[in-house]
């Protein structure tokens, strides 16, 4: 029965599976064992005993001597014998770029990677590399142009502003970049034809320039400068996730609702605060709409003091509107002290004295449940005997303004 399918319905079949899983399905026919020889996905592991480089080779010269198309070549290093290994993945690399590889995943502890080799070969359209150090190696923009790269992946690499930079302008048709865990000196992103960009775990962008962004995923502990175009009133997707220890102040509020200004709305904003606060000399201005924020979630978790002071929850509010909030501390009384100030400047808005504060009236109404999604009332104190689960409390809210 396994026979009676063609082959261009099996090699259909086996491109979605990976390496290893159409090793296993060449044992159901010989029809299934020729299309286990032509599969263009090839997925291999090297690790420091070395025991498997003669089979990987066997592979390889058999796909460099019948010059077997190869969509998908995933390879990953684990501290090999450099002078053993290496000159083997060099071979493999060719022969993979030789053979149109598309979609180019490396996975390194030790090996240079040949980052300009790659570019030159003029087919790769997705680049995933991982544990690698870009630092020695010389890029030329105008000497490398790949005009066939889209996605690119950096994961726990090394490099600094000027290699990734160079690197970017060698590819003016990149529509997603992702870099994870880097290290190096990386203060300015900038593309004009990014679309998706997610950045994680990296200290130290200070600004973002992707005019044609329309996904953003950030986290890390520094609120970068974002310049998109003003055409763009809304991401299709845009999570932050930003932490401030030891720094809060009027100056960070400030520049998170400048932050949150490039947008009408956002997605998911993130904010974990721990440390101290010095929030004294907030003086908050009116000027312009406010941002709104689907969901904003709230961590706080200072640990030598309660929240009291009623200007961080004001400046909070003040640089974005949320619809959800949710709410997390690990320090009794805090949230207690938070719905406590929301209550006053909800009531606010049915008195005159508050209208010099024209922002303070826009908060119409809060829902107020807690971590069961139970509704709760409003009460003074009450909320947080309902809410502390193991010395943590957790709520949500949801506003309209």
């Amino acid at each position: 029965m396994v026979d009676i399918l063609s082959d261009c319905l099996i090699q259909k079949i086996l491109s979605f599976l990976s390496y290893q899983e159409v090793t296993r399905m060449s044992i159901l026919s010989k029809t299934w064992l020729r299309a286990w020889f032509d599969h263009p996905n090839l997925d291999f592991t090297i690790n420091c005993l070395g025991g498997n480089t003669n089979r990987v080779n066997t592979i390889m010269e058999r796909y460099r001597k019948g010059k077997i198309p190869i969509e998908k070549f995933e390879l990953s290093e684990f501290f090999v014998n450099s002078h053993v290994v290496f000159p083997l993945i060099d071979k493999w690399l060719d022969i993979a770029l030789q053979n149109g590889v598309k979609d180019l995943s490396l996975y390194f502890t030790s090996y240079p990677v040949p980052i300009v080799t790659i570019l030159a070969a003029k087919s790769v359209r997705e680049l995933v590399l991982q544990g690698s150090n870009l630092m020695p190696v010389s890029l030329s923009s105008s000497v490398v142009i790949c005009n066939s790269l889209r996605k690119l992946s950096l994961s726990h690499v090394r490099l600094d502003e000027n290699i990734l930079q160079t690197l970017l302008n060698s590819c003016p048709l990149i529509v997603s970049f992702i870099l994870e865990y880097c290290s190096g000196n990386l203060r300015k992103i900038k593309s004009d034809s990014m679309k998706v960009l997610k950045i994680h775990h990296h200290r130290g962008i200070g600004e973002i320039d992707t005019p044609n962004l329309v996904s953003l995923d950030y986290m890390g502990n520094q609120i970068p400068e974002l310049k998109i175009a003003r055409e763009s009133s809304q991401l299709e997707h845009s999570e932050i996730f930003l932490e401030c220890i030891n720094n809060l102040n009027a100056a960070w509020f400030y520049k998170l609702r400048k932050f949150l200004s490039n947008l009408s709305s956002w997605s998911q904003v993130s904010l974990y605060f721990s440390g101290e606060i010095n929030m004294t000399d907030l003086q908050m201005d009116h000027i312009g709409s406010t941002p709104q924020v689907d969901i904003l979630n709230v961590n706080i978790l200072w640990m030598n003091q309660t929240i009291e002071c009623p200007t961080f929850v004001e400046a909070l509010l003040w640089s974005c509107h949320p619809r959800r909030l949710n709410l997390f501390s690990n320090i009794i009384g805090t949230i207690a002290n938070f719905m406590d100030r929301l209550m006053f400047m909800k009531n606010s808005s049915h008195s005159t004295s508050h209208s010099n504060t024209p922002w303070h009236s826009q908060l119409k109404e809060i829902k107020y449940f807690d971590g069961k999604n139970q509704s709760l009332q409003l009460r003074s104190g009450e909320h947080a005997k309902r809410t502390n689960i193991d010395g943590e409390e957790k709520v949500y809210l949801l506003l309209d303004w």
